[in-house]
């Protein structure tokens, strides 16, 4: 990079040839430095600008943490999934499961047959019945 700039100003600014013509076409010093620089865009914003970003970020993170405040007993009145249902959930969506397998679910044992259907996506599952 700053050979290149030293080759445009070490010829005076009119390029390698002298003439005017290669001067106006060539690329000048700080196009070179804008194309090398590893600066992202947001870099060059002016100092009001970026002020003005941070501003508006504020703004939306107050306007989020108020959001989550008012929607506290909301989210209290919602009662989580007990584990049970969320590990049953997860064995009846596993894909490792092949024909024969048998999984314990909040529902009892069930054995698995095989996954049907014309993508092969849905699991064929049959309750165990107990001694």
């Amino acid at each position: 990079m700053i050979m290149l700039m030293l080759t445009a100003f070490g010829c005076g600014g009119q390029g390698l040839a002298g003439d005017e013509a290669v001067a106006q076409d060539a690329p000048t010093a700080s196009d070179a430095v804008e194309a090398e620089s590893p600066l992202a865009p947001d870099s060059l914003m002016s100092r009001d600008d970026w002020k003005r970003r941070i501003a508006d970020a504020r703004k939306r993170a107050d306007q989020a943490r108020s959001d989550w405040k008012l929607m506290a007993p909301l989210r209290a009145a919602i009662p989580p999934d007990p584990p049970e249902k969320i590990a049953t959930q997860r064995v009846l969506n596993d894909d490792t499961l092949r024909p024969g397998d048998i999984v314990s679910t909040d529902k009892g044992l069930l054995l698995f047959r095989g996954r049907s259907g014309p993508d092969g996506e849905a699991a064929e599952f049959v309750p165990i019945a107990p001694r």
